[in-house]
């Protein structure tokens, strides 16, 4: 796993991040343009150079298929949207639908006594499940706890089963949770396409051609979109832009934009030998 291009785009960035040409920043805001950005986690502290530093909000991922079972896969629908029971003092919530209008959710939270407004986004495969819980004025609250699932865990911010929250809590909170994404639908939460539980997670691409990475991407089902300028110091960025892209130049990173779908950054120029090192230093050497 990479952690110099480390991989929470969380929407893919609130500011302009260092080391990317300001054409580059200005064509991720376009792509990027939405509803407020998903927060990564606290715990996960990572810093991709394409991104901000990780802030302090809860996150814990969640094994998709132990949260849900969405309507229209076969057998009777969920009675309810949400399955939501007393524990030990706590209400212990889990999604059951997670393609059920967001007012079904709204209306069982509100039935137990909760100000919490619940979405459920499209997200890449490793944060597929994650939730990320923020109050209004974007801390988190301690007093929300995730579930661990049993077991081991290939996703990037770990595998939860659910979240808790306690009885009689009466403060606004919003909860994002991530789902798998339908074809052509943008996602709303993701990281870079190497980080674990992601499609490029440990693939020895860095400073390949995009020639070489196109053909990697293939095999793995994904297709170029846009390629942006990757900054290198010591080197003309702001001379470059994508109309200048060629198949010789070096991936640098990516990051994936919807279902079968990549974004690359690309330079003419490589990363140095000690930031491949940097990034790759999680992944086994050969």
């Amino acid at each position: 796993m990479r952690a110099d291009i480390d991989h929470i785009v969380a929407r893919f960035a609130d500011e302009p991040a260092p080391g990317v040409s300001d054409g580059a920043r200005e064509l991720m805001r376009e792509i990027m343009a939405g509803p407020p950005p998903l927060r990564p986690a606290r715990r996960r502290r990572l810093s991709w150079k394409l991104t901000v530093p990780a802030v302090g909000v809860l996150v814990a991922g969640v094994l998709a298929m132990s949260w849900v079972l969405p309507s229209g896969l076969g057998g009777p629908a969920p009675v309810a949207a949400l399955d939501i029971r007393q524990e030990d003092g706590y209400y212990v919530i889990q999604i059951k639908d997670l393609y059920a209008d967001p007012g079904n959710y709204e209306a069982q939270l509100r039935a137990v006594g909760l100000d919490v407004s619940l979405r459920v986004l499209p997200a890449s495969p490793a944060f597929e499940g994650q939730v990320f819980s923020t109050r209004p004025d974007h801390q988190v609250d301690e007093r929300i706890k995730g579930i661990d699932a049993p077991g081991a865990c290939d996703k990037l911010g770990g595998c939860m089963i659910g979240v808790k929250i306690p009885v009689g809590f009466t403060d606004k909170v919003q909860i994002d949770v991530g789902r798998p994404a339908r074809p052509g639908e943008r996602y709303r939460s993701g990281g870079a396409f190497d980080a674990k539980g992601e499609p490029m997670h440990c693939v020895p691409y860095l400073n390949k051609s995009l020639a070489e990475v196109r053909q990697m991407l293939t095999e793995r089902g994904l297709a170029i979109g846009e390629v942006f300028v990757a900054g290198v110091p010591g080197t003309e960025t702001a001379d470059l832009s994508p109309g200048d892209v060629r198949d010789s130049w070096l991936v640098h990173g990516g990051y994936l934009t919807e279902p079968g779908r990549a974004s690359l950054f690309a330079n003419p120029a490589p990363m140095s030998p000690e930031a491949v090192a940097k990034s790759t230093r999680e992944c086994p050497t050969s």
